[in-house]
């Protein structure tokens, strides 16, 4: 690991207002970059001669930090020093000093101060505002450039991303002493925080847009004396003739940052320097072009291509274009801190779409941006990592051989699938070597190029290949092309092999295409024994039940079959008639009459194709150019072909464009691509074990994965809906309550939209259970900011009241009368939430004492008559209490009904969830029984009554199914939570 040495401040960034551009000098780009991390990054920010730079002194120990006087850095800077963490050795402390802002509107927008502003946000760990007293929402509003910060950068939309690339923001106030007691209450900072972000009203103000990018949780205020009587030669005053209480709460201030986490990138892993270097350019570049900088896909933007020490760290790529380092040593600078400065421009807008490239040192992918003026698409569920298509520029291995000889998964192509969170329609082609499986799939892609042809691929590229496009006609969905390597090659493996990924082929996939080339006769049909041993490599029951598997099982769970005919030669006719490519396959796939072992070996892959596969099509193909040219058939142009060749082939893409389905499990369950690179990993375990994959334990399996991403997300989604759509304190109950159940009802649709088979409602139970404790914390903490201002109210209302002055004979009827009318007032202040008469009850029960101490000291009263005031106070203590009590008890109701209503909610999404599943079981089973009905007329028409009849068993049971759905549907039951 690079190391840190001390270097004192460089400048880092500026924008001189001559320009209005963003310029990086390169000597402190140099020194970012070779740190590799993890690194605590500490920005400053704050108006002009507030203390900003003697605070940074005051963290580091040292002096380097320039203190400003009035005629310094007109321009708005950034200034930067490194130094090892004092705390830990292994982290590297960068702090970031900003130089040169106005405080007022006016100054700036005739700045260019924003761009500088958000470069010292983004980078930073911990954001310092640094500003003059007092604490109230005027002052947050003097950070101006917050409103600004959306005009340049998109934030992640994804609160856990936003939440883990955002800054801590702490607010430092500076020469104020805060009163920490207000009567018998003890305040904290935090207190005069919630006050102030409490009385924001205008959300588009600069503190609401400061409420709305940072969480709560990530806000602090400190504040700070002044740090000694005389500040004129404050910089050369040793730390003994320091105020000790500035002193003190400088070290709380270092111990905050020590305990920050090192600035980390959206996905959550700790950055280095270079990547940071990479974060500037992209700002840059997007200010130089007038675009707005997607912090989504900040990851993927900044990650190096290599280990080299260059400044500039981007891939470069037909669809980004290259970004050109100037220097601008002639550029007119308006303070003479550096003659050399760092300007990347672009010459053409980003691309318009959100793709991914194909690396092909790295086999990686790097999204693009948006341009200026295209909003982005509206996301299909704000907790979804990506919802927009993924564009690969080429191929990736999926399923690969390791050096051991065994099956594994590339972990670069399931983060590719993880990716994407839309519905895939999975295409899989499988068929004997060398007989241009690759080339079909290119065209599918709508490419050319992309799966290696004919003789290129070589022993080491074992396995099933990945491509992933945007489907052309089924918009929101992903086509995922899977190409296999040729079967039956003697160099490349055994038949076991050839056997799984012939296996891995038809669980995977949504369409199967087998590839061929000739004619369909015999030989081409044996040469599909994989189809018959698939029952011993696949299973569709866990092995725990004595169930006997039938070919209607694995119906369920198999793809549609396509088979494709390659360089076809003969005329499509029988018995001397014309027939359809679909005609021919079903005469091909007739039985053979007889018992002989020889006909019963060849009708078994016959018999397992019109199982296993009831929806099939077939498609012939003449030859596409003559054999001279088949090795440069991907350079050649579509006029190159064979007219008849190009004419199939189209008619073939358009097919499987229309008629091929989104992948689905048994159920009705719809696979999304994070959910298939999910299936691969427990298919290729299950493998590699030397178990037989089962669908049934794989469904489980995925399920479990889902469901428990489900829970999470529709957790996060119900927190940040009740954070986002509540104020606390509420003024009553119900405010609250009306939140609650929509964020509820949205998190529970969340929930059932993205979970199946959840056996006994055990995710959704435990969803509910977190929902519950999140709503029972929410109340609370309605109740104590009730509480709390209630009490400070009272506290304010009561401030005025001298009670010494009752303290004479009459005093205690006077008192009696100032006390009722400051309940009155108190009573008539709005806006004091659930607790106010609990708050009321308990502040006159603490001012018993003294209303008994006044009327023993009135004089002019009688003992019976202070007997009879006692009694009076006492009986209006009481109704006091009873008030209070009647409030709790409506409020516990509140609480059971809230209780009672979120049950309901829950019971009648699982009703309508169930209904759906059965529905979606119910149409499987017609569709079945279709299908099986009418194998059985063809069996019949065949001549083979004894199969025909074998198979009313299996039709019975369907039929039996069907009737028990459909009876269920009509008044059945279900289990309820």
């Amino acid at each position: 690991m690079m190391m840190a040495a001390r270097s004192g401040p460089v400048w880092l960034a500026d924008s001189p207002a001559t320009t209005g551009r963003l310029r990086l000098n390169p000597d402190a780009l140099g020194v970012l970059a070779a740190l590799s991390g993890p690194l605590r990054v500490v920005g400053i920010f704050g108006p002009r001669q507030c203390g900003k730079s003697y605070l940074l002194n005051s963290l580091s120990g040292s002096t380097d930090f320039t203190v400003s006087s009035d005629d310094c850095f007109k321009t708005p800077i950034i200034f930067m020093s490194c130094l090892p963490d004092p705390q830990d050795p292994e982290t590297t402390l960068v702090l970031l000093d900003s130089e040169g802002f106005e405080g007022d509107m006016q100054a700036l927008e005739g700045r260019s101060c924003s761009p500088v502003f958000t470069l010292c946000l983004l980078l930073s760990s911990v954001f310092l505002y640094n500003t003059w007293g007092p604490v109230k929402c005027e002052t947050l509003d003097q950070l101006l450039h917050m409103t600004f910060l959306t005009n340049l950068v998109t934030l992640p939309t994804d609160e856990q991303a936003k939440e883990t690339f955002l800054p801590e923001f702490v607010w430092c106030v500076r020469d104020v002493d805060l009163v920490m007691t207000f009567g018998n209450i003890q305040l904290v900072p935090a207190d005069f925080l919630d006050s102030v972000l409490n009385d924001i009203q205008d959300q588009q103000s600069p503190s609401g847009f400061v409420c709305q990018i940072f969480h709560r949780s990530r806000m602090k205020l400190l504040d700070f004396c002044r740090p000694k009587a005389n500040v004129e030669d404050l910089v050369s005053s040793s730390s003994s003739e320091l105020n000790p209480c500035f002193i003190k709460q400088t070290e709380t201030l270092r111990k905050l940052i020590c305990r920050s986490k090192p600035k980390a990138f959206p996905d959550g892993h700790s950055t280095n320097g270079r990547e940071l270097v990479t974060l500037m350019e992209q700002l840059v570049d997007c200010i130089s072009n007038g675009s707005v900088m997607d912090l989504s896909n900040v990851t993927e933007q900044c990650e190096p291509v290599d280990n080299t020490t260059t400044v500039s760290l981007r891939d470069q790529s037909n669809t980004m274009n290259k970004v050109e380092l100037s220097d601008h040593l002639n550029a007119p600078l308006e303070d003479d801190h550096s003659k050399k400065a760092l300007l990347l421009e672009r010459k053409n807008p980003m691309v318009e779409t959100v793709t991914y490239l194909s690396h092909a040192e790295r086999g990686s992918y790097i999204p693009a941006l948006r341009p200026k003026d295209q909003e982005p698409a509206a996301l299909e569920d704000e907790l979804q990592v990506r919802s927009e298509p993924v564009v690969m520029q080429a191929p990736i291995c999926l399923i690969e051989n390791s050096t051991k000889n065994e099956l594994v998964t590339n972990q670069q192509a399931l983060n590719i699938l993880s990716s994407i969170k839309q519905p895939v329609v999975v295409v899989s082609i499988v068929g004997m070597y060398r007989t241009g499986k690759s080339y079909l799939m290119n065209r599918l892609a709508g490419m050319r190029k992309g799966f290696s042809l004919g003789s290129t691929i070589q022993s080491e590229t074992k396995g099933i290949w990945m491509w992933c496009v945007p489907h052309p006609e089924k918009k929101g969905h992903t086509l995922v092309l899977l190409d296999t390597e040729g079967l039956g090659d003697v160099e490349k493996g055994d038949q076991t092999h050839d056997t799984w990924i012939f296996a891995l082929a038809v669980l995977l996939s949504s369409t199967f295409v087998y590839n061929s080339m000739g004619t369909i006769n015999n030989e081409a049909i044996m040469s599909l024994h994989y189809v018959t041993e698939l029952t011993e490599h696949i299973k569709v029951k866990s092995s725990r039940e004595n169930v006997e598997e039938t070919m209607m099982e694995y119906a369920r769970f198999f793809p549609s079959f396509v088979w494709a005919v390659r360089d076809f030669t003969l005329e499509l006719k029988i018995d001397g008639q014309k027939v359809t490519a679909d005609e021919y396959l079903e005469n091909s796939l007739k039985l053979m009459k007889g018992n002989s072992a020889r006909i019963m070996y060849s009708n078994a892959p016959r018999e397992c194709i019109r199982n296993y596969f009831p929806v099939r099509k077939c498609f012939v193909f003449d030859q596409p150019v003559y054999k001279d040219k088949l090795k440069i058939i991907e350079q050649l142009n579509d006029g190159d072909l064979e007219p008849n060749f190009v004419k199939q082939t189209s008619k073939f893409c358009s097919y499987i464009f229309s008629n091929s389905k989104v992948k689905m499990l048994s159920g009705g369950i719809t696979v999304t691509g994070n959910m298939l690179g999910n299936l691969a990993v427990t298919y290729v375990d299950s493998i590699r074990s030397g178990q037989v994959p089962c669908l049934e334990n794989a469904v489980v399996a995925l399920a479990q994965i889902e469901n428990s991403s489900a829970v999470e997300k529709a957790h996060a989604l119900y927190m940040r809906l009740l954070e986002e759509r509540v104020v606390l304190h509420t003024e009553t109950r119900e405010e609250l309550s009306q939140v609650h159940e929509g964020c509820l009802k949205e998190a529970l649709e969340h929930f059932m939209d993205h979970s199946f088979k959840d056996e006994k409602q055990r995710f959704q139970t435990d969803l509910m259970e977190r929902i519950k404790e999140e709503y029972g914390k929410k109340c609370h903490e309605n109740e104590t900011l009730s509480l709390k201002h209630c009490t400070a109210v009272l506290q304010q209302l009561w401030h005025n009241l001298d009670h010494e002055s009752y303290m004479r004979p009459g005093g205690y009827s006077d008192y009696r009368v100032q006390v009722d009318s400051l309940i009155q007032n108190y009573r008539d202040t709005p806006g004091k939430g659930i607790k106010a008469e609990h708050a009321l009850e308990t502040y006159l029960k603490d001012k018993k004492e003294l209303g008994s101490s006044i009327l023993m000291a009135d004089r002019s009263l009688t003992e019976r008559q202070k007997q009879l005031e006692e009694e009076k106070a006492g009986a209006e203590m009481e109704r006091f209490k009873a008030d209070v009590a009647k409030k709790e008890q409506e409020e516990l109701a509140k609480r059971l009904e809230d209780t009672e209503k979120a049950h309901r909610e829950n019971e009648q999404q699982l009703m309508e969830k169930m209904a759906k599943e059965r529905q979606a079981i119910l149409d499987e089973n017609q569709r079945m029984l279709e299908q099986r009905l009418q194998e059985q007329k063809k069996l019949m028409m065949e001549g083979f009554d004894v199969k025909a009849e074998a198979m009313r068993s299996e039709i019975q049971s369907l039929k039996h199914q069907i009737a028990a759905s459909q009876n269920t549907s009509r008044g059945g039951g279900c289990i309820l939570l």
